[in-house]
């Protein structure tokens, strides 16, 4: 077992009628209502507790990457850096359904509004009994990506033209930070820093920059 990781329930699915409902609730003594979550019963026994929670996730990545790139023809230049990383999870509590008064996720829009329409994302209500945001996987979520970090492209304006005005070398440059994320995580940033472990907490993403800028030699 990786350590560390992320512990929690397990969840199947929604509770889509009040039949599926009234046979969860007799069978583990639950107070869930359609719309809700359906936890798992990993040790058999008639109630879902804490004995029921297990890993549902690591936070580091089975493979950590990055690729540089350089080239140069006729003055131009050109630097690409990517980094990324592969085969981690982030647990995200950045937003949660049962907290009101607060702006929610795009992916909210899919969560259960009746029979048949959504068997990940429960009901949208406060104060519900069965505690539908209680630790699990619905928190759970891919946290690999590729990213181009750093983008450059530069022009050295030949010797001949700039000692004509007393300069020994004129680089003008672009470049960018940030500038691409491959990423399959709805979250603000995937690359949430080794103090947080992995666990998203709203934090601020990294900003994407573009530079215009010139090198002089005298």
């Amino acid at each position: 077992m990786p350590s560390p990781y992320f512990y929690g329930y397990r969840t199947d699915g929604i509770l889509q009628t009040q039949e599926e409902a009234d046979e969860y609730n007799f069978k583990y003594g639950e107070n869930a209502k359609p719309g809700d979550v359906r936890f798992k019963n990993l040790n058999g026994d008639d109630k879902i507790d804490d004995e029921d929670r297990d890993m549902i996730g690591k936070p580091n990545p089975d493979w950590t990457f990055g690729l540089t790139l350089n080239a140069e023809w006729k003055g131009l230049d050109f630097y690409a850096f990517f980094q990324g990383v592969t085969g981690n999870k982030i647990f995200d509590i950045s937003k949660r359904s049962d907290i009101p008064r607060q702006n929610l996720p795009s992916w909210m829009l899919d969560r259960w509004t009746g029979p048949g329409t959504s068997n990940k994302i429960p009901r949208l209500v406060a104060g519900e009994d069965n505690r539908n945001w209680r630790a699990s996987d619905l928190y759970i979520k891919n946290g690999a990506y590729c990213r181009l970090k750093n983008i450059q492209l530069g022009y050295t304006i030949p010797a001949s033209i700039t000692r004509k005005a007393s300069i020994d070398r004129l680089r003008i440059y672009v470049a960018a930070e940030n500038l691409l994320t491959f990423t399959k995580y709805d979250g603000f940033d995937p690359e949430i820093g080794d103090g947080d472990m992995g666990v998203d907490k709203g934090i601020y993403p990294q900003a994407r920059t573009i530079t215009l800028g010139a090198s002089i030699s005298f």
